[in-house]
């Protein structure tokens, strides 16, 4: 089996996915490896409940490996999974009364995977104490966009397919404006800290 996965690892998106929706149990099996862990950090940006991730990315891989001979041709795996998994997902939340009154604010707040805390070690506490906050200010919506472009890096075709985008231009004004509130969240916060500091520490200088 390990040897038919290395395989896969040699082919095309759409070869491997072709692949699965004719019954290879090593496509299917290459597919959940390689996709499973990132699903599930995906998952975790919506809701901590994260037993309830693993059960719905459970249930859409057995759904995927039922219905693979029926599934759609794509050649690009990512953001079909994504797009599959998101709709899976947010339907749950809805069902499920201990979403029914979510806070925007609590939902989708990103988490880092182990690579991307390497990462911020390496920012001073002072400008991941800003960038967090900033994030956390800013929609849901806002939110997981800034994350599917900048942490999963996938293109404006694929967040639109993801999102379910009808134009590509969707999904760029959409970056833009996340952008656009992000930096002003951070100015804002800025502009906080400099009149905090002015009201507390200028005084004993005088």
């Amino acid at each position: 089996m390990k040897e038919r996965q290395g395989e896969e690892r040699e082919l095309s998106d759409l070869e491997v996915w072709n692949r699965f929706r004719s019954g290879s149990a090593s496509a299917f099996a290459f597919i959940y490896q390689t996709y499973f862990d990132r699903l599930y950090n995906y998952g975790c940006q919506f809701t901590r409940d994260h037993a309830l991730v693993e059960d719905v990315l459970q249930e859409l891989f057995m759904e995927l490996k039922r219905r693979a001979g029926h599934l759609s041709e794509t050649n690009k795996i990512q953001p079909y999974l994504y797009s599959a998994f998101r709709r899976k997902l947010i339907r749950y939340r809805k069902q499920q009364s201990q979403f029914k009154d979510l806070d925007e604010k609590s939902s989708f707040s990103i988490v880092a995977n182990v690579e991307e805390s390497i990462i911020e070690q390496e920012l001073s506490h002072e400008k991941r104490i800003r960038l967090k906050k900033g994030v956390e200010s800013l929609s849901e919506r806002h939110r997981e966009i800034i994350f599917l472009f900048f942490y999963e890096n996938l293109s404006y075709e694929e967040i639109r397919e993801v999102q379910g985008f009808e134009h590509i231009k969707s999904a760029r004004n959409l970056l833009y404006k996340a952008l656009q509130a992000l930096r002003a969240k951070m100015i804002s916060f800025l502009i906080f800290c400099f009149i905090w500091l002015s009201v507390v520490w200028l005084p004993h200088f005088f």
